[in-house]
């Protein structure tokens, strides 16, 4: 802030600066909702944006439940974009559905009453409905109906909205160790010099992306006003044998692998190859990733 007809003088020049014609700065941010902002995806963006832009985060941890839309109706902020990131992920259908579908819903519900431009509805591709995809359980039929829902909504009421439907999300601290645990399995048994077990007769591919590419994408969206649905995965798959190997290779140790062949095999994931994000941000490949995880906390 610059106090009323301060004085500046900067070599020959003279600059004479009024209070009244500086707009507050906080004035000026574009104002962004983030639902989830506790948990992995949300925690990031809200830490990542809040410099520039006003965020408002809307979680359980602040008492607002998106699954109440009487809770949301009570929140004292209107603003211009909503960054959809709140979902839960477990095996209990009808926990999915009151947060994944309900939650959705009324996310839309509050972006209509409050004018809402541009809603970001963070989904995934384990919500895409294909044979191959052995992740097209609670959460990802729950994802599915909620982007088919929220496509509706919006189309009907005017609401600018991205879809952006994310591979499998990992970060540096091991935040996401709950969501990606064979990931992280990998890393620290291999750190710790134990050998792998890898399940089944089947090697199915895994598509990683770095929370960092994530963001980027978001920001993107936000900045050049992107709308309509996208696959957001890295540009290589690797099978879960080749992503062992890896780890072993980075870690400059033998490779120690046991194959349980007679244990269930491990689901397949299906990985889109159209309508993936085109841009100018550079992904992390998921080699450049791991290393990152390995050097955190040197």
């Amino acid at each position: 802030y610059i106090d009323r007809d301060k004085e500046c003088d900067r070599g020959d020049q003279r600059l004479f600066w009024s209070v009244e014609k500086i707009v507050a700065r906080g004035d000026c941010l574009q104002k962004i909702a983030i639902t989830g902002h506790s948990g992995f995806i949300g925690s990031y963006l809200f830490d990542d944006f809040k410099e520039k832009y006003r965020c408002q985060g809307i979680s359980r941890s602040m008492g607002i439940d998106i699954g109440n839309y009487e809770e949301l109706e009570g929140l004292d902020f209107d603003p211009e974009i909503i960054i959809h990131a709140a979902a839960t992920a477990n095996g209990n259908f009808e926990e999915n559905f009151q947060n994944n579908v309900i939650g959705t819903l009324n996310i839309c519900k509050y972006a209509k009453a409050k004018k809402v431009k541009h809603l970001i509805l963070i989904s995934s591709i384990f919500g895409i409905d294909r044979e191959e995809n052995g992740y097209f359980n609670a959460y990802g039929k729950t994802k599915k109906i909620s982007e088919d829902m929220a496509k509706a909504f919006c189309e009907e009421n005017g609401i600018k909205l991205t879809i952006l439907r994310c591979a499998q999300v990992y970060d540096d601290r091991g935040v996401a160790k709950s969501a990606q645990a064979m990931l992280y399995y990998f890393i620290e048994t291999i750190r710790d010099k134990k050998s792998i077990s890898l399940f089944g007769t089947k090697n199915p591919l895994r598509n990683y992306i770095h929370i960092d590419y994530l963001t980027a994408i978001i920001k993107d969206v936000i900045e050049k006003s992107r709308y309509g649905t996208f696959n957001i995965v890295e540009n290589k798959n690797h099978t879960i044998a080749e992503i062992a190997y890896m780890i072993f290779d980075l870690l400059r140790l033998q490779p120690n692998i046991t194959l349980l062949q007679d244990k269930p095999d491990i689901p397949s994931v299906y990985i889109p190859t159209d309508d993936r994000y085109i841009g100018d941000i550079q992904s992390i490949a998921l080699r450049d990733g791991i290393q990152r995880i390995l050097n955190h906390g040197k």
